[in-house]
Formats: C-alpha cells, sequence, structure tokens
C-alpha cells in the first residue's frame, strides 16, 4: 500500500521509517553518493577543500595551488575568529589577496619577492601566486605545505596586530629592539602551530625539507627597511631557528592564544 518493497519492511518493522532513512544515508554515503542528491534528486555543491584535502588533491594532480590557498584562509582565520570570540575579545577582519605576481603587491611591497606576507596597515595578507610557483619548483615535495605555513605565519601576525603588541616596539633601540621583534616573531610561530595543530597537519617544523623551504623564501628586509617604506613583520629581526621551533610547538601542543604569551614564548634562544 505504501509502494514499499516487501523485502524491506522488516527493516521499517524493526527500525522504524527514521532508522531506515538513516541507515539509507549512511550507506549511500559510504559508496560515496551525496545523500542530498538521493533525497531531492539535485546535485549539492560539492564541499569546499579543506587544508588536508587540498594537499590530497594537489599530490594527486586533481587540485591547484589556489585550492590550498583557499583553505588555508577559511581554517586559519575562521579558527582565530572563534578563539577572540571565545575570550570576548574584538578580531578585526583580515583580507587575503593571490596576486598573479610581485609587481601586484601592496603594502608598497611591489616588485619585492617577499612572497607571502600580513601587511598591518591594510590588515590584508598578500599571497604572490608567482613565488608559490617557485617555491614548488624548488621544493617539489615540501613546497606547497611550506606555503601553507607562511600563509598560516601571516595570519599570526594579523593576530599579534589585533592584540596591539606591534605597538610594544614603539620607542625600543639596538639590541632591546632586535629582541622584541625575535620575540614576536616567535609568538608569530607559536599562532602558527596552533593553526597546523587545528587542521590536521603534522608538526610541519619537525620536517627538515620543509624547513629548508620556508627559510628559503625571502622576507622583504631589502624593500621594507627603506626610509619610505613601513616596515612589515616578516621584514623584523627573525627568531633564531631553535625559537622559532620552540614557539611553533607550544602553539602545536596547545592550540589556543594563551599557549603564545610572552610569559610562556620567554627569552630570546
Amino acid at each position: 500500500m505504501l509502494g514499499i518493497p516487501e523485502s524491506v519492511m522488516p527493516h521499517v518493522r524493526r527500525f522504524g521509517f527514521s532508522g531506515v532513512i538513516a541507515l539509507g544515508v549512511v550507506v549511500v554515503m559510504i559508496f560515496g553518493i551525496n545523500p542530498v542528491t538521493v533525497l531531492t534528486g539535485q546535485v549539492a555543491e560539492p564541499l569546499p577543500h579543506t587544508t588536508l584535502t587540498a594537499l590530497d588533491a594537489i599530490a594527486k594532480g586533481e587540485g591547484k595551488p589556489e585550492d590550498l590557498v583557499g583553505a588555508v584562509e577559511r581554517e586559519a582565520n575562521g579558527f582565530w575568529e572563534r578563539a577572540f570570540r571565545s575570550a570576548a575579545v574584538y578580531y578585526p577582519p583580515v583580507t587575503l589577496k593571490m596576486v598573479p605576481s610581485s609587481t601586484e603587491l601592496g603594502c608598497g611591497m611591489a616588485g619585492s619577492a617577499v612572497g607571502t606576507f600580513y601587511c598591518p596597515q591594510d590588515k590584508t595578507v598578500y599571497v604572490d601566486m608567482a613565488a608559490y610557483g617557485d617555491l614548488v619548483a624548488a621544493f617539489p615535495e615540501q613546497g606547497h605545505k611550506a606555503e601553507g605555513y607562511l600563509i598560516g605565519l601571516a595570519y599570526g601576525h594579523h593576530v599579534l596586530a589585533a592584540l596591539d603588541q606591534f605597538a610594544t616596539l614603539d620607542g625600543l633601540t639596538g639590541a632591546d629592539r632586535a629582541s622584541r621583534e625575535q620575540q614576536l616573531g616567535a609568538r608569530a610561530a607559536c599562532y602558527a602551530g596552533a593553526w597546523t595543530k587545528w587542521a590536521g597537519l603534522e608538526e610541519l617544523l619537525d620536517d627538515p625539507q620543509v624547513v629548508r623551504a620556508i627559510d628559503s623564501t625571502d622576507t622583504g628586509s631589502d624593500v621594507a627597511q627603506m626610509p619610505s617604506r613601513a616596515t612589515i613583520p616578516r621584514a623584523m629581526t627573525p627568531p633564531s631557528p631553535a625559537y622559532r621551533q620552540h614557539g611553533f610547538d607550544l602553539g602545536y601542543a596547545i592550540p589556543a592564544a594563551g599557549s603564545c604569551r610572552d610569559e610562556k614564548i620567554g627569552a630570546p634562544i
């Protein structure tokens, strides 16, 4: 009477109609079928990539660098939005811009080989896609992961700006300023570590190939330190490799902003 096949009726009597429907949804998902398509007859839009699925798609030759950039943008920005909201602290909006070459970089960095960086002046993460391509060409195995770290680091610089930490450099000179810049760099690495753990990635800085790829990228200091240019965080005195690793490990161990406070980061090493 209900048009239900006799073979299905025992399952209906045992689990009820809702149970059979739920079981059917699970089965079609196991076979890679979107249940929305089954229930409505409409083809649903594919889900956006996560960092992990973007890396996997690229490795299989089915994805593009833009997929990874977009995935890191969504995950890193979403992670920090939630972290700030839970702490009842304002999180200023940040924009990510993919540009085809360095000539289109903003923040006074046009023509620089810096690649990926955060600009506090316009609250924008810039990704030079040509530099990204060069990075992957030089490091085919781990170049994409290195780029993911650099984007995560840029969002770490945005977190520092949101917490008004760059203002702590005002009035500092010489060794005192360099020390504080290194400490802020280690904190940004800590924030990148927190995002890395939340995204489900392995400890990126434990991979020597990833570290070499990261260290091969320009910081843009030659441009940013001209008198007419504002200094970008990437161009500040970098933390030592050991200090950067220390900060990253703190964030990776407990992915929360509180893991990256000055008292936890400590003095430069």
